[in-house]
C-alpha cells in the first residue's frame, strides 16, 4: 500500500489532492457515522460530567492526562503539512491561513464529539481495554459486525500516508533547493513536475519505519520530535517578528505573545513527557 501511494505521490499533486480529498470525505463519513449511532446515550452526558470525573488531585491520574495528551498530539499532526505545498496552491497568502484555522477547528469539534459518544456510550475500562474502541462502539450500539466502520479506519490510515508523503518529500525538496541537502532531493520530473527522488526516499523510509517499529512507538516519537521542532519555529518567529521592520505589510503579521505561548507549550509537553518516561 505504502508503495501504492509512493507512486501516487510522485505522479502528480493534483492526482494525490484529488484521492486525499475523496478519503478524506469518507473518514468524515465514519466519523459522523459514530456520533449518530451514540447521540442518543449523549443524554447522560451532565451526569458523567458530574460524577465520572476523576479526582484530578490524584498524580496518577494528572500523569495519565499528560500522557494521554501526548499522545493525542499525534492526531493533529498534518494541519502544518499544508504550508510545505503553498508553491502549488493559488493565493496561499489568503487561502493558507484560512484553510490551517477551518481545518483544526472542524477536526477539534470532530475529535470532542467522538469522545464523548464514546464515554456516553461505553465503559471507560472497556474502551481502555479495546484495541479497536471505535468498532467496540459500533458493535456494542448497533448489535452488527464492525465491517463498515473497520475499512473506514483503514482508508483514513491510507490517507494519512499519502499525505506525509507528500508533505516530507516537499520539505527535501525546499532543503535541497537551500544546498541543505544533496540536490539530487530537488529534481523536479520534467513532466509531472515533482520532487521524483525526494518523495522515493521519503516512501522507502516510511515503509522501513512501518515493518520495524509498533505503531504506539512511532506515535510517540513522532509527537516528541515535531513538538521540539515546533517550538524551534515558534521561537523563530517570534525573534523573527522582534526584527521585523515597522510598517511593513508583506510579511506574515501575528502579535508575539502568540509564538511566545507556542513555544512554552510545547517545552512543557517534551519536559513532562520525558520525566514521566524516565519515572516509569
Amino acid at each position: 500500500m505504502l508503495l501504492l501511494l509512493g507512486g501516487l505521490a510522485a505522479w502528480g499533486i493534483a492526482e494525490s489532492v484529488a484521492v486525499a480529498t475523496l478519503v478524506t470525505v469518507v473518514e468524515l463519513a465514519g466519523l459522523l457515522l459514530i456520533i449518530g449511532i451514540a447521540a442518543p446515550g449523549m443524554g447522560s452526558l451532565d451526569s458523567l460530567l458530574f460524577e465520572g470525573l476523576p479526582p484530578l488531585t490524584d498524580t496518577a491520574v494528572l500523569s495519565g492526562i499528560v500522557m494521554g495528551a501526548f499522545l493525542a498530539f499525534y492526531a493533529f499532526i498534518g494541519f502544518e503539512d499544508m504550508v510545505n505545498i503553498a508553491e502549488e496552491v493559488r493565493q496561499p497568502e489568503r487561502n493558507l491561513p484560512r484553510a490551517i484555522l477551518l481545518a483544526l477547528l472542524i477536526s477539534s469539534v470532530l475529535y470532542l464529539l467522538v469522545s464523548l459518544a464514546a464515554i456516553t456510550s461505553l465503559p471507560v475500562d472497556r474502551l481502555a481495554a479495546a484495541d479497536a474502541p471505535l468498532a467496540l462502539l459500533y458493535e456494542s450500539v448497533t448489535d452488527r459486525k464492525p465491517v463498515l466502520i473497520t475499512l473506514i479506519s483503514m482508508i483514513a490510515v491510507v490517507n494519512g500516508a499519502l499525505i506525509q508523503i507528500i508533505m516530507a518529500s516537499r520539505v527535501c525538496y525546499g532543503m535541497a533547493r537551500l544546498r541543505w541537502l544533496p540536490a539530487c532531493f530537488g529534481q523536479v520530473h520534467p513532466r509531472r513536475q515533482t520532487p521524483l527522488v525526494a518523495t522515493v526516499t521519503v516512501t522507502v523510509l516510511v515503509l522501513l519505519a512501518a515493518l520495524w517499529f509498533p505503531i504506539q512507538s512511532l506515535a510517540k516519537a513522532t509527537s516528541f520530535f515535531l513538538l521540539i521542532v515546533f517550538a524551534l519555529v515558534n521561537l523563530s518567529l517570534w525573534r523573527l517578528k522582534g526584527r521585523t521592520a515597522a510598517g511593513r505589510h508583506d510579511t506574515f503579521r501575528v502579535p508575539r505573545w502568540v509564538p511566545a505561548t507556542g513555544f512554552f507549550a510545547s517545552v512543557i509537553f517534551v519536559v513532562l513527557q520525558a520525566m514521566l518516561e524516565l519515572a516509569g
